[in-house]
């Protein structure tokens, strides 16, 4: 179950990251680059989602001790 704990904290961190990078992508604007995109872009949506993967992944470690 460790394994199974520790792949949904990746799953979490890679959704972090992902979100992170869309949000910090540049749109392109009519006077230039934007600095970052918005939620109808889906940038906090993986960043939301990967923080839910960690915090359960979290719990369901800390549930789980001793049974192992």
């Amino acid at each position: 179950m460790r394994n199974l704990f520790a792949l949904l904290t990746l799953l979490g961190v890679g959704g972090v990251a992902f979100g992170i990078v869309t949000i910090m992508q540049n749109l392109p604007g009519q006077s230039g680059p934007l600095p970052f995109r918005f939620e109808s872009d889906g940038g906090p949506g993986p960043l939301l989602a990967g923080l839910m993967l960690i915090a359960g992944s979290l719990y369901l470690r800390s549930a789980w001790q001793g049974r192992d």
